[in-house]
């Protein structure tokens, strides 16, 4: 069993090792939004759920790989392992490349998980909601969790922590979108260095409705400065695609290098490539050390 994944392709933090120390779905929260499905082990409590030693061994064989940032993230809340902050701290001496924690933001309560998780390079925390009854509707928290800490537990974690924080925050329709106003302001108050906003894209555990491409739009009059990362549209632009198709049946690429012969964002060019490589059209190899793509030869034109 592998504990470490990917490198995944991330709009967020382009191509990130991701590192699991949890069985499937343990987590605090039950959110009815999560790609995983509904939590299997709804827990406050920190524990042992993998063989630390293997991990740490993964993250030696892998520290050369190609990859932006080491991520910890995977099936579940991060920070219910007691083993995080070891692992962040051996993460931090072995490998070169930044490190991050995603987290649901749930235990930054304890100032002992505030000094483990500020080992990071940067921290992604989330915050869906600001008041009891939305935190309950949208999260289905662990009885013992209360939003109000939660929101103070955020802040003391800013004045204890110099890194990246990108803040969360997942709209549902009818769920939360309603106290929009509210959320902004106990998001704002956290101090974060971003605030992104985020609506159901992919398969959701409870079949709730994502906030339109206009409706998300006009939450950044309530959250002036957030950024949107929802991708709404999950296709790659004819003359885009046989342009990358194209170049990289001539050469492999770098995403890198993709972005500067197509005239790509990163953001753009790390979405393109994920399609592709989901439809089989692009495979990946390393080339001097680097991750590079290339044209699948069984492709089509379509």
């Amino acid at each position: 069993m592998g504990y470490l994944f990917g490198p995944v392709l991330s709009r967020r933090l382009g191509l990130s090792m991701g590192v699991d120390l949890l069985r499937h779905k343990t987590c605090n929260l039950d959110c009815i939004y999560c790609e995983l499905g509904r939590t299997d082990c709804l827990t406050c409590g920190r524990g042992r759920f993998v063989p630390p030693q293997k991990v740490l061994g993964e993250i030696r064989e892998k520290r050369n790989e190609p990859f932006d940032y080491l991520t910890f993230a995977g099936s579940g809340e991060p920070t219910l392992s007691q083993d995080l902050g070891r692992v962040v701290a051996f993460a931090k001496e072995t490998v070169s490349r930044p490190v991050a924690v995603i987290t649901n933001s749930t235990l930054l309560t304890s100032p002992a998980v505030r000094k483990e998780v500020a080992a990071a390079d940067i921290v992604l925390p989330s915050l869906d909601a600001a008041s009891p009854a939305a935190f309950q509707a949208i999260n289905r928290p662990d009885p013992g969790l209360k939003i109000e800490e939660i929101i103070q537990g955020l802040k003391e974690f800013r004045r204890e922590y110099s890194g990246e924080i990108w803040l969360e925050v997942m709209l549902v329709a009818g769920i939360n979108d309603h106290e929009a106003d509210l959320i902004a302001r106990a998001a704002e108050s956290t101090e974060p260095d971003r605030i992104q906003l985020n609506t159901v894209v992919r398969t959701p555990a409870e079949p709730v409705r994502p906030l339109s491409e206009e409706e998300m739009v006009r939450m950044l009059e309530i959250f002036p400065g957030a950024e949107l990362i929802p991708d709404w549209d999950w296709r790659v632009p004819f003359d885009i695609r046989n342009r990358i198709l194209d170049s990289l049946c001539r050469s492999p690429s770098t995403l890198e290098e993709i972005c500067r012969l197509h005239d790509l964002t990163d953001s753009d060019a790390i979405k393109y490539c994920k399609i592709l490589e989901h439809d089989g059209l692009i495979t990946r190899r390393i080339e001097g050390g680097k991750l590079c793509f290339q044209g699948s030869k069984s492709r089509g034109r379509g």
